[in-house]
């Protein structure tokens, strides 16, 4: 919830109500058979609703024990509301009020992290816990009010849907026949809400809402996780949902406990991100007066180290590989992954921008390192997730690419791209490979890498470095076009490196494409030569030897090298280039 912001919907049930003695619908159902038969001095001996059944010769419902009691719509809601709202006495025992569940759920919806709440519930426990934290909901009580009320998409105030109603309102659902199918209008809403949302449910059975049960199970699963909550062992129909939906049950004690820990937790995290933040600005600074004077080498070397072994320590916890790489899990560990290198990729763009070249070489030793995967005897991986260790070196070499590349230290950039990874790494058990083909090639194919980040690229690699590694870089570029100018040079420059060093794995020539190859020919017909990329490129044939890259030892340091490889890619791109 902490990680997908606003992407979790709620459904409760009458048990988030219990600790405030509210009563379920049914017993609200039964105390009113209970005044019927009062009203017309008959006596129940055992079974309200039996007796209900043969007096009318059909099932109770609210709406004609309501017309039977009384008479206008006023009256209708007092007499409900002996059953919601407090009397003097029950206020005094905190009865019919917020419960600790109704007020961590208000100040999660404040917080932006829950959005959406389902409920079948007819009480306003939740309206009056929203009240006291300043939020005024929006609340659809009928299918009538769906069409009046924001789109979910657009709305910036958290949405309650009470499903079967508001007491208020006096439109309840109850009965068998009013709970096994629902309005097509509110069965399409839902069935988006439960489409396009994850799901938490909590104090909810499931057992009456035979309706609801079955939009659930026909609506096609979010690509968010559902968490099905239970005291003690789950109903059938919950275990039912769970597996249909490719979810969880979530053992709890009570819907207090539950979502007060899911508060304190998301609070905790929030507030670490904020500590972590300040901490963030001393890293940065620490930094920048460790690279001014080499009397600080020590302090500096000291700094990058720990950050390398916190990274490592962190994706190496997590390198179990032996689950089906989904667009969630790999969203998971890009999270993760993320994170932890974060924080060395800033230090390596000001090392490249302000530093020497040995504040820029141990960058290129935890590349090696992070590429590592320790082998454990019987350990198992699904063929493809193992990929997934890659993300963080991977994000790393390509800041520190377009790094170099901006600030032309290309002799560094060289002296990395030429290393190799020791076995075990995430790839191989056995054989040494070179740093390039670990994190130069692209290893699933564009139709997985576009499932994976839910587009529909022609170079999805490209796009999912490209705006990755974008805000790392806003303090560095003037405009966005020059960041993605530097970009697709680096991209190329990785492209020849890769086919000059021979990184491929397949014994004919191969190199790695990307936007670069559609992205030149926009720079030359838009930007009429005059584009950083073309004039890049195209001064490698006027300068020769003088080029930057080649004067500084890139392609052997000869222009004939150079050009050789570059002859030979262009080939390459030309026959497998995407349109």
């Amino acid at each position: 919830m902490y990680s997908n912001k606003g992407a979790y919907a709620l459904l409760l049930g009458s048990g988030i109500s219990r600790s405030a003695h509210i009563p379920t619908g049914w017993e609200v159902e039964t105390a009113l058979i209970e005044q019927l038969a009062a009203s017309k001095k008959d006596i129940i001996k055992d079974n309200p609703h039996q007796w209900f059944k043969e007096r009318y010769e059909k099932e109770a419902s609210y709406s004609f024990l309501l017309e039977e009691l009384v008479k206008t719509p006023t009256e209708r809601v007092q007499l409900m509301k002996q059953f919601f709202e407090p009397t003097e006495e029950e206020k005094e025992l905190g009865w019919k009020q917020p419960t600790k569940a109704h007020k961590a759920i208000a100040k999660l919806a404040k917080a932006g992290y829950i959005r959406i709440i389902l409920t079948t519930n007819f009480d306003r426990l939740l309206e009056q816990a929203f009240e006291a934290e300043g939020i005024t909901p929006q609340v659809v009580s009928h299918e009538a009010a769906i069409s009046q009320t924001t789109p979910l998409t657009h709305c910036q105030l958290p949405t309650i849907i009470k499903i079967n109603g508001d007491y208020i309102d006096c439109q309840f659902r109850n009965t068998t026949e009013e709970l096994d199918d629902y309005p097509p209008i509110m069965r399409r809403y839902l069935e988006r809400i439960f489409e396009d949302y994850g799901l938490i449910t909590c104090g909810w059975s499931g057992e009456w809402d035979k309706g609801l049960i079955k939009i659930i199970s026909e609506a096609t699963a979010s690509r968010y996780n559902s968490f099905f909550a239970t005291i003690g062992i789950a109903k059938e129909i919950l275990q039912e949902l769970t597996r249909l939906r490719h979810g969880e049950l979530l053992p709890i004690n009570g819907a207090d406990e539950l979502f007060s820990e899911l508060l304190e937790q998301v609070s905790a995290l929030n507030e670490n991100h904020i500590s972590k933040n300040m901490g963030h600005d001393i890293m940065i600074a620490k930094c920048k007066k460790y690279l001014s004077s080499s009397q600080y080498d020590i302090e500096y070397m000291d700094l990058v180290e720990r950050l390398g072994n916190d990274a490592y320590d962190i994706i190496n916890a997590h390198a179990k590989y032996n689950f089906a790489l989904t667009q969630e899990s790999f969203s998971n560990y890009l999270e993760l992954h993320k994170s932890a290198i974060t924080p060395l990729i800033e230090i390596a763009i000001l090392a490249i921008r302000w530093g020497k070249w040995y504040h820029i070489k141990p960058f290129g030793e935890l590349l090696v390192k992070l590429c590592i995967k320790p082998f454990k005897n019987g350990e198992s991986f699904i063929e493809g997730t193992q990929y997934i260790h890659s993300i963080a070196p991977m994000l790393l070499l390509n800041a520190i690419g377009i790094a170099c590349i901006k600030y032309s230290k290309f002799r560094e950039l060289d002296s990395i791209l030429k290393l190799s990874v020791p076995a075990p790494n995430f790839m191989t058990v056995s054989y040494r490979e070179p740093l390039l083909t670990l994190l130069g090639s692209t290893h699933w194919n564009y139709e997985t890498w576009n499932e994976l980040i839910g587009q529909r690229y022609y170079y999805p690699i490209s796009f999912f470095l490209l705006n990755e590694l974008r805000p790392l870089f806003e303090d560095f570029f003037v405009v966005n076009s020059e960041y993605e100018n530097t970009f697709y040079i680096w991209e190329r420059m990785k492209s020849l490196i890769y086919g000059y060093n021979k990184c491929s794995i397949l014994r004919e020539f191969d190199v790695p494409l990307g936007q670069f190859v559609r992205s030149e020919k926009e720079y030359e017909l838009r930007g009429m030569g005059k584009e950083p990329y073309t004039i890049f490129w195209k001064s490698a044939d006027s300068l020769k030897n003088e080029w930057p890259p080649i004067k500084q030892g890139m392609f052997g340091g000869r222009y004939e090298n150079y050009k050789a490889i570059n002859e030979q890619a262009i080939d390459f791109y030309l026959k497998h280039r995407k349109y």
